[in-house]
């Protein structure tokens, strides 16, 4: 048995173009009758307009129960020569019957010759439903067409990012073991295996919670820096199920371990900060050399290219340099 199954947002979104659609409608009227709401009172022009306005949510609600359906658009004949045969009976009552009965003239008494004008008005009035319908659908399926080819290429362009972010860091990593700035044990071999299932899935995001539980394994293994970390425990729990680019924390930690001064003398500094309207997370590490140039790889181009398609989450990336000898990531989650 084949029941209508509707999809929620496409039905939050029709209502705005219905109620569009009703305002244009309208506008359309108030020029077609203008001597009426002009010179007579407002329930004038109300009584007479009710019929074009409850026609055109018929109309309405036909056109995209069809088009729900994934019905044939020439389908629409059907309904539409239904409309015509059982409006006219309705229309002539309402005008000519219902409204005199009550007081309210708007026509001279039914004569012959009537009844083709009248049907020349119904046809008329779904020539101008039947535009606005056909307008309404042309540019709203422009508008989500440019909508899903914007989204398809911002997640063409993710997968793009990460795998080569994922790429960069393996290799940072392995060059990291290589000059000794990692003890090479079980420990890293198992964080390689991460990063390879990494790319072989091609998992552009994962939860914090996880890209934070590997990240303290990388701080970790490096041995041969000071690394602190603070503030763990302010983070809300809700903020560990936030989602983030895959490898971008542990990208920062190697950018820092790559560009600050070799030794523990000059510590890099992790810390989440509690604010009012958001946490943040924040990576410090001073700056090797005499001058701020340096400190920016092309692991943390990656890393805000892959940010980006999250601003729309609140999720904010920005970076600075503190006194020329401090290089500051400043990841903020807004609540």
């Amino acid at each position: 048995m084949n029941i209508f199954s509707f999809n929620l947002d496409f039905f939050n979104q029709l209502h705005y173009r219905f109620l569009l659609g009703v305002t244009l409608f309208g506008v359309l009227l108030a020029i077609i009758f203008k001597d009426v709401w002009l010179n007579h009172p407002l329930i004038i022009y109300l009584l007479l307009i009710i019929p074009y306005i409850f026609y055109f949510a018929v109309c309405f609600m036909t056109f995209h129960i069809v088009r729900l359906q994934k019905y044939r658009l020439w389908f629409l004949l059907l309904p539409g020569v239904v409309l015509l045969v059982l409006v006219y009976p309705v229309i002539k009552w309402y005008y000519y019957s219902f409204l005199t009965a009550h007081g309210v003239v708007l026509y001279f008494p039914w004569k012959d010759g009537d009844a083709q004008k009248l049907f020349i008005k119904i046809v008329r009035g779904l020539s101008f439903v039947l535009l606005i319908l056909g307008l309404d659908t042309f540019f709203w399926q422009k508008k989500q067409k440019s909508v899903k080819i914007n989204e398809l290429q911002l997640a063409v362009k993710d997968i793009s990012d990460n795998a080569l972010l994922s790429g960069h860091f393996l290799f940072k990593l392995y060059q990291f073991s290589v000059e000794k700035k990692i003890v090479f044990d079980l420990t890293v071999l198992d964080f390689f295996q991460y990063i390879i299932n990494k790319i072989a899935m091609r998992d552009s995001r994962v939860a914090l919670d996880e890209e934070w539980a590997y990240f303290k394994q990388l701080v970790d293994i490096c041995v041969h820096r000071k690394i602190e970390i603070k503030g763990e425990e302010l983070v809300p729990a809700y903020i560990w199920n936030r989602s983030v680019p895959t490898l971008s924390l542990m990208t920062w930690i190697e950018n820092a371990v790559s560009y600050s001064p070799i030794g523990k003398s000059f510590p890099i500094v992790i810390e989440w900060i509690r604010e009012k309207d958001a946490t943040v997370f924040t990576v410090r590490n001073r700056i090797a050399g005499r001058n701020g140039e340096k400190g920016t790889g092309r692991g943390l181009i990656l890393v805000n290219r892959l940010f980006e398609s999250l601003q729309k989450d609140r999720v904010n990336v920005a970076y600075r340099i503190e006194e020329e000898k401090y290089f500051v990531v400043e990841l903020k989650f807004m609540n």
